[in-house]
């Protein structure tokens, strides 16, 4: 846990799954890539699902809610999950239930971070897992995920978000917005069109938690762009931004898909960046 001011924010790794490596690395080649993870024989990495929850003026906010616990068989096969949620345990040890949670963020909507968001009730019907949260979406994400195109409809479960909008559960917010006090979210695009970045902010500290823009360490590299990005040369110029305001205001970055450093602060190291780990 590490206190933001008023705020303590914890960092919950809900699964893990596995993505193939020349999707995450986009034009690397392997040759190179490989040097910093490794794939399987069917040439996959295996990523985390990292999500923050933050408790901040009375209220328990959920940053991403990872790939769930409704895929069937095959969804498992195909992202090489191999294990049950972890969400509700850490949640519970922090004497918190699904219940509990007062708002939900989403980066974007792509099944590993929105896959979460619903569960089946009794008639095995798909219904909001976080039955009191407000789900806080980019309208121009919303718009998008509804209607995907050929390339994208894989990742895009239409009918976890109708779970949603039946229920009213859904704030859609166009471009920048306060969450809560010291809590915003900031449209990026480039990953996919409605993509949004959080910063947590308090106590002189402010976290960043920029979803698929920088995944992972390994893709602090500026060319190091998935192949999965709607945007590519977007997302390069926005890493680039990004990576210079941590360094000049001293941020804590927090990656949505490490496996070793979850979270920390940067440093430039001649040309190279660098992390010191942050335990969040």
């Amino acid at each position: 846990m590490l206190k933001l001011g008023n705020k303590e924010v914890y960092s919950i790794v809900d699964n893990s799954f596995k993505i193939d490596g020349g999707a995450m690395f986009g034009v690397v080649p392997k040759i190179i890539w490989e040097r910093l993870m490794s794939s399987d024989e069917s040439n996959r990495i295996t990523l985390d699902l990292n999500l923050l929850l933050v408790r901040a003026e009375g209220k328990n906010i959920l940053i991403d809610s990872g790939i769930g616990i409704t895929l069937n068989e095959k969804q498992k096969k195909i992202y090489g999950v191999e294990k049950d949620s972890n969400l509700e345990k850490e949640l519970s040890e922090l004497g918190l239930k699904p219940e509990d949670i007062d708002t939900v963020i989403l980066t974007h909507l792509h099944l590993d971070h929105a896959g979460g968001i619903v569960r089946f009730n009794s008639r095995k019907e798909k219904v909001p897992r976080f039955p009191r949260a407000r789900h806080i979406i980019q309208m121009e994400e919303w718009k998008y995920a509804l209607q995907p195109d050929e390339r994208t409809q894989a990742t895009y479960l239409v009918e976890n978000y109708m779970a949603l909008d039946q229920c009213g559960a859904v704030d859609l917010v166009n471009g920048e917005q306060e969450v809560v006090p010291g809590i915003k979210v900031k449209l990026t695009g480039g990953h996919t069109r409605g993509q949004q970045v959080v910063f947590i902010e308090g106590g002189g500290k402010t976290i960043l938690y920029p979803g698929d823009i920088i995944p992972t360490v390994s893709h602090l590299r500026i060319p190091y762009v998935a192949g999965v990005d709607i945007y590519p040369l977007e997302v390069m110029e926005l890493k680039k931004g990004l990576i210079q305001q941590c360094l000049e205001n001293n941020w804590i970055i927090a990656f949505d898909h490490e496996i070793e450093i979850k979270s920390g602060y940067l440093e430039q190291v001649n040309d190279k960046i660098i992390v010191k780990k942050v335990i969040i």
